[in-house]
């Protein structure tokens, strides 16, 4: 049912239903369903899960996860990922490139 709402429907269905909270059985549901739902747009998924309230950091980087997992580094704007690696004094696509390596193997 999650995947025939609307956008705002699907959020407040994440919010008030599932839950966003730091506990598994909320979070890691929540995480997959967004997923799920922004896998052809993995950084709107991103976007609303940072915004979603709850423990909005850890659905984020779990749904960040899988999405990046499935998409690689084009699941991110590159001027998004610039901004990221730059703030936080990172170079992502190094591992990135080896993770999708490792990926690939496991094929």
């Amino acid at each position: 049912r999650a995947r025939t709402r609307g956008e705002r429907a699907f959020a407040d269905f994440l919010y008030q239903v599932v839950g966003t909270s730091v506990q598994s059985q909320e979070s890691v549901v929540s995480a997959l369903l967004i997923a799920d739902r922004y896998h052809e747009r993995p950084f709107e998924g991103l976007t609303v899960a940072a915004s979603l309230g709850g423990d909005t950091d850890t659905l984020a980087a779990l749904a960040g996860a899988v999405l990046g997992a499935c998409r690689g580094a084009a699941a991110v704007p590159p001027e998004a990922g610039a901004i990221v690696e730059s703030v936080n004094a990172l170079d992502l696509e190094p591992l990135a490139n080896r993770l999708l390596a490792l990926r690939r193997r496991a094929e």
